[in-house]
């Protein structure tokens, strides 16, 4: 799907996020970026390319499932989330906080 009013010179959406949102690469740019609903007309930035993308998808599947009520397993798969994600695309957590 392509949506020609976000960004500057529009956005191809590749994959859902959420039951309205959007994954989708700035033509402009070449980042992927998240649309929240397909109205919006603003997008928020995932990561830097569609490799980096990919290899941050593919750390947080490898780590072990988190169950509810264990948070101190929960809290530990989060900080290795952040570290794997870091390593692989410093532009994921400097530009959403976390």
């Amino acid at each position: 799907m392509y949506f020609e009013g976000v960004g500057e010179q529009g956005l191809v959406a590749i994959a859902t996020s959420g039951l309205f949102g959007r994954i989708a690469i700035d033509v402009a740019s070449g980042h992927v970026v998240r649309i929240p609903e397909i109205e919006s007309a603003t997008a928020s930035h995932v990561n830097r390319n569609h490799d980096s993308f990919n290899r941050c998808v593919a750390a947080g599947i490898s780590l072990p499932f988190c169950a509810d009520g264990d948070e101190e397993k929960c809290e530990y798969v989060a900080e290795e989330l952040r570290d794997l994600v870091s390593a692989i695309d410093e532009t994921t957590l400097v530009r959403n906080g976390l």
